[in-house]
């Protein structure tokens, strides 16, 4: 078996390179030429609150276990590459290594020829580590068997660089649970910190504001409502649309500040609606995040009462994506909304499944349908009659229906033969600011 050896003290922090005369292995056979260097970060997701379980060190004895198992693979993964490589079955092979504990990571210190470890072999290394460490961990003094969920991040290279490591394991997931360190994916990493940075200061000094899509009965052309839709006034790009910023502001708590700003901004207009004795009722789209913390919801309601408006003149939207989350993840948010008094909306219907047997569980009152049903319906007849089917039904239901993306005169004429259905779309009005949504006329 080879020696193990000490190899330099690790770090998920900093970077290290070894001494220039390789690590000092010794025995027959174990010099290192021309080393290549492994730095590879582990941690096993299935370990974590082992202790609250099972009480004392436990976690740390998993680890220990876990540890042990990674160094065997190890071994038997190196004779095999060794084998591979048409190597003297009775000599050993030249590698040294060394696993540490940081926290709540292993980290794995190898140096190896770069003839035994180069970027063709190393998946087939990988892979064995990850078939070994998936296997059950029989906890100690317990019948028990604890499924360990590893989760790897590691860098091939000229020196030991464990930042790299860490900086692969964070972009580890259920689905992804080997990540390689790329450059890349640094080099978009910080620039969506940049682009994260630059949302906030804008948030800050007011950029965001709110359009507002009016909603039409179609049968007279009046205002019915209206939608608010965020743009960015940007200092030096002008103003941007949601595509322009969203992507990147539903994948952090940023989302849950821009709809805090729409609903602010959202409750002054209704202020000077009500002034103009103009009052109609405005939607405000909901993202997921905004689903599993309920504060927007508690905040505009308290805004609501110091103005002393109706919460009938909210109307809260969710994607069908987004109103198919975890029920637990929704129980809360529901609780707030009829404790607050608001209407619900599912928007984009028809581009996901939903199923009614879900929609009935929700407290829903409006069905927003996607243009795509229109599209169709202007194009045969079959459309005609799947989009007259769908309206007929969910009236029936008594859901208020809107149509979404009117955008021609012959799509108009399809809703006017479909009483009780309202329209949305860029025939009548695109998305405009506050003041303008005040004195529009369609």
């Amino acid at each position: 078996m080879p020696t193990t050896t000490n190899c330099p003290q690790t770090s998920a922090k900093k970077s290290y390179k070894p001494p220039a005369q390789g690590l000092g292995l010794k025995g027959p056979g174990a010099g290192l030429k021309n080393e290549t260097y492994l730095s590879l970060a582990l941690k096993f997701n299935g370990l974590f609150g082992a202790d609250i379980l099972f009480g004392g060190k436990a976690q740390d004895e998993l680890c220990i276990i876990a540890s042990k198992r990674l160094q065997m693979s190890l071994l038997c993964a190196f004779k095999e590459l060794a084998s591979d490589r048409g190597a003297n079955p009775k000599e050993k092979p030249a590698f040294q290594y060394k696993v540490s504990k940081q926290g709540d990571l292993l980290l794995l210190s190898l140096a190896a020829n770069k003839t035994l470890l180069d970027e063709d072999r190393l998946q087939a290394l990988i892979d064995s580590l990850m078939a070994a460490l998936k296997k059950p961990i029989k906890m100690p003094g317990q019948a028990l068997m604890l499924e360990t969920d590893p989760r790897i991040g590691y860098h091939l290279g000229q020196e030991l660089a464990f930042d790299k490591a860490a900086f692969a394991l964070a972009r580890t997931s259920i689905h992804s649970p080997v990540q390689k360190y790329d450059l890349r994916h640094r080099r978009l990493r910080l620039a969506r910190m940049k682009r994260e940075t630059e949302i906030r200061d804008g948030l800050r000094r007011g950029e965001f504001v709110s359009y507002f899509q009016p909603k039409i009965d179609p049968r007279n052309n009046e205002v019915v409502g209206g939608e608010a839709l965020v743009r960015w006034k940007h200092p030096e790009k002008g103003l941007l649309m949601p595509k322009d910023f969203l992507g990147i502001v539903e994948e952090s708590s940023l989302i849950c500040d821009i709809s805090q700003t729409v609903a602010r901004q959202t409750v002054a207009l209704l202020v000077r609606l009500k002034r103009k004795a103009k009052e109609v009722p405005i939607a405000i789209n909901l993202s997921e995040q905004d689903l599993k913390v309920p504060d927007l919801i508690e905040q505009t309601s308290r805004q609501l009462g110091k103005c002393n408006l109706s919460p009938d003149l909210i109307n809260l939207e969710v994607s069908e994506r987004v109103a198919l989350i975890n029920e637990e993840d929704l129980s809360d948010f529901m609780s707030a909304v009829q404790k607050a008094g608001f209407s619900l909306a599912l928007d984009d219907f028809g581009t996901a499944y939903s199923g009614l047997l879900r929609l009935l569980q929700l407290p829903i009152s409006e069905i927003k349908v996607d243009r795509l049903f229109l599209v169709k319906a202007a194009e045969s007849p079959k459309g005609r009659s799947i989009l007259q089917g769908l309206v007929s039904m969910l009236l029936e239901h008594k859901y208020r229906v809107t149509v979404e993306g009117v955008e021609k005169l012959r799509e108009l004429n399809l809703l006017k033969a479909m009483p009780g259905c309202f329209a949305q779309g860029f025939y009548f009005s695109p998305a405009v600011d506050a003041q303008q949504f005040q004195g529009l006329k369609v």
